[in-house]
């Protein structure tokens, strides 16, 4: 897995909570046009490529796909971009992270991530109801 998901946090505003998670790099980019998948699923269900939460506070907040993609809110990648591609069909596990190199051109399939997007980070927004 290339993709690795940390839960940071959660905030709740508009009757939404916003969960927010750190995704770092490792290893080489998934398929081009798709991107790496994201695994919002936690770790905790007995699924170990999912998201790592230390204190168990994320588990079953997020028992379904969200209604909306997850937002990028901050990109630590040296000029590098990531966009969030959804599925056709969402689930906790196929949303797609796609990787832009600083002139704009998305990096090619099994690419070793460069340098720069390895050393850094991204944090991304999930909301989902209020329950």
């Amino acid at each position: 897995m290339a993709v690795k998901l940390a839960f940071l946090s959660e905030a709740e505003q508009n009757n939404t909570k916003g969960l927010l998670f750190k995704a770092t790099f490792e290893d080489n980019y998934g398929t081009e046009g798709v991107g790496d998948l994201l695994n919002l699923a936690p770790v905790e269900d007995d699924n170990p490529d999912g998201v790592t939460d230390p204190t168990l506070s994320y588990n079953l907040i997020l028992a379904q796909p969200p209604t909306v993609p997850p937002a990028v809110i901050s990109q630590n990648l040296s000029g590098y971009q990531v966009q969030i591609t959804p599925n056709a069909a969402p689930t906790l596990k196929n949303f797609g992270l796609r990787m832009f190199a600083p002139d704009g051109t998305e990096l090619t399939t099994n690419e070793a991530y460069p340098a720069p997007v390895l050393a850094g980070d991204v944090t991304l927004e999930v909301f989902v109801p209020l329950q």
